[in-house]
């Protein structure tokens, strides 16, 4: 037994601890309505919690057109003296305050008397309908108006009349549906008790349309409802509430004064039916001297929408700082989307973002946002790229805040900046400065080969066959103990027939002998001329690109030219990228010659085939190699793209 005793304890622990943790969950809003939907905040008592301002309830028999009474803000209901049924007893809970209700004060004649009930928001709050519980006979006339507008400009949303054509000169709907006016609730029975129900939208119409669309929200929006009281009617039976209606302390209540029956209007309750406005992005709301974010247990609704779906404003009517990729929707009611705001790419280096419909109609319908205040030295739509004076750092990702380092060209081999710019300039991407001619290197710090003399007005080219040194100028003998060597590929080979014996060159084969370290002579290039695009269809080259010869190097047996690939206009087997690569001339003659001439130094249009095997770039004489220009390049860019036709 005792071991069951246990056990019962056991379980009735864990059921403790299951049901702890689900309050906690649920307190918490680990679970959100709003998660991938449309929400909305719970609907409430608008008068809740608020004042209430009337015409006779302070203002004894004051006329209908005076102003409300003023009460002090300070203090939550002014009363008069002696004032036994205030306005505040119209929003207490009826269940625990079943005997409490508002009077009127007594008219010259019953009939002539008019009396105005007045709640004023302090925002805009959306009211679904609104029901009023009399004590005293239904009035014969009376008009329920709204503002939208705090109190400027008033609507008449229903008009109540026992004869509406004889008080207002408008139809009944019960005759003539849609009409402003209507006989429902105006029969003086029940003597107390009776109800005056609005219903802000159309029955119908409710069905069907959606409440955050702004054909819904021009209907249910407001800052202030009136409710005029226009003619009071007596009832037929005896003057108090019926049995239903009827409690303990009803009748001590009625007895004790004479003036309390005499009231034309009386009225127990009066329930305005609404919520917050917040589109459909938000399910709580919190009052406007809230300093923290947290729920408000009250019965009192709260007009401050704490916001959902990246969406911002006291009413969720705009979208969160960084989510203009799209612009603002109301949640959609009827399909449950929750239509939510979009982030922009900013790439972590702006907070702020804003919608622009041009650029929304560029992307085709896809993207509109454009970030605000770029930061860390980014500029851009999407601040992708580095502001003038820096460039992209080659090893980190965009969104770095060090993504742009600032340019470093030397003030010697670099161009001059232009007016109004300030500081270095060098390309946003590659980081490469303007160099002065002759000189070459990201930063232009030193001469090119073939060149000597760094200085402020760049470098002059050396007057050698060769190379020289690239401060003094002075020639150098680049065949003395090496075979490797950086001369202009074309053109006279120097005769080198001192520095091998006759049996050294018995000994090269036909095949080897294509070197230039041993063969001289008179040479004689001519060069192929590019007519048109259509020649470079004619003879179909494996690639065709445009690259700056960097050096090239004899090897004995075979030439080899450094290129830097600045334009790929065709590839074939080998896959050709931007950058550094090796070209192999071929076109080597008896005297020693290579042709096409290839200059260190210069741009060319090079075309030519690949070596079947190991894929190099061959240049041979059926190979096009032609000076770079502007006009050369698009021609032949449009005569590829068009397919050679």
């Amino acid at each position: 037994m005792r071991e069951f005793s246990m056990l019962g304890k056991g379980r009735h622990r864990m059921l403790l601890a299951l049901c702890w943790l689900f309050l906690v969950l649920t307190r918490s809003g680990a679970v959100s309505r709003c998660v991938d939907h449309a929400c909305s905040p719970p609907i409430g008592n608008l008068a809740s919690g608020r004042t209430l301002l009337t015409h006779s309830s302070c203002c004894g028999n004051s006329s209908f057109h005076h102003s409300p009474c003023p009460y002090p803000t300070v203090t939550p209901h002014a009363l008069c003296p002696n004032d036994t049924h205030p306005p505040a007893h119209m929003t207490d809970d009826p269940f625990l305050h079943p005997d409490t209700w508002w009077a009127s004060g007594a008219g010259p004649t019953e009939q002539e008397q008019q009396d105005e009930i007045r709640l004023d928001l302090e925002s805009h709050f959306c009211m679904s309908h609104m029901v009023l519980v009399f004590r005293s006979p239904r009035p014969a006339a009376m008009a329920i108006d709204r503002s939208a507008d705090f109190g400027k400009t008033w609507e008449t949303l229903k008009l109540f009349a026992h004869n509406c054509s004889e008080e207002f000169g408008l139809p009944d709907d019960f005759t003539q549906p849609g009409s402003l006016c209507t006989s429902r609730y105006t029969s003086p029975t029940p003597c107390g008790g009776g109800e005056v129900i609005l219903r802000t939208l159309d029955p119908f119409s409710a069905k069907t349309l959606d409440p955050y669309s702004p054909e819904a929200l021009a209907r249910l929006t407001l800052t202030n409802l009136r409710i005029r009281l226009l003619k009071a009617q007596s009832c037929p039976g005896p003057l108090h509430p019926p049995a239903a209606w009827t409690s303990p302390t009803d009748s001590a209540l009625t007895s004790t004064s004479s003036t309390e029956s005499a009231a034309p209007y009386a009225i127990y309750t009066l329930l305005a039916r609404g919520t917050c406005l917040c589109h459909g992005h938000a399910e709580n709301c919190v009052a406007y001297n809230s300093s923290q974010d947290t729920r408000q247990d009250s019965n009192m609704v709260s007009g401050r929408c704490m916001c959902a779906h990246h969406t911002a404003g006291d009413h969720c009517d705009k979208c969160a700082p960084l989510y203009n990729d799209r612009s603002w929707r109301p949640a959609n009611s009827s399909s449950g989307e929750s239509n939510p705001c979009q982030m922009c790419q900013c790439h972590a280096h702006a907070e702020r973002c804003h919608f622009s419909p041009r650029a929304w109609l560029s992307s085709g319908g896809t993207s509109g946002g454009v970030c605000d205040d770029c930061r860390h030295n980014t500029v851009g739509r999407r601040c992708q790229r580095c502001r003038h004076g820096y460039h992209r750092h080659p090893s980190l990702p965009l969104n770095s805040p060090h993504a742009c380092t600032r340019c470093w060209c030397d003030p010697r081999g670099s161009l001059p900046t232009r007016p109004g710019e300030e500081g270095p300039w060098c390309h946003p991407r590659s980081g490469q400065c303007p160099c002065r001619p002759g000189v070459w290197g990201a930063s232009c710090s030193h001469c090119q080969p073939g060149h000597w003399g760094f200085g402020e007005e760049g470098c002059r080219p050396c007057a050698c066959p060769h190379s020289c040194d690239p401060i003094t100028g002075q020639c150098l003998d680049s065949y003395s103990n090496n075979q490797v060597f950086n001369v202009p590929i074309g053109g006279k080979i120097p005769d080198l027939d001192h520095m091998f014996t006759l049996e050294e060159e018995v000994q090269w084969s036909k095949e080897l002998a294509v070197s230039a370290l041993h063969y001289t002579g008179k040479c004689s290039c001519k060069e192929k001329k590019l007519r048109s695009a259509l020649d470079l269809c004619k003879t179909k080259h494996d690639y065709v690109i445009k690259a700056s010869v960097l050096s090239a190097h004899d090897k004995g047996s075979h030439a080899e030219v450094q290129v830097k690939v600045r334009k790929v206009l065709r590839s074939g087997h080998v896959a050709l990228s931007l950058g550094t690569i090796s070209i192999y001339p071929l076109s080597w003659t008896s005297r020693g010659c290579t042709c096409p001439i290839l200059n260190p130094g210069m741009e060319y249009l090079l075309a030519g085939p690949e070596e079947a095997g190991t894929g190099r770039l061959l240049v041979t004489m059926q190979s096009v190699v032609v000076p770079w220009t502007p006009r050369l390049g698009l021609l032949v860019s449009e005569g590829l793209r068009n397919g050679c036709t």
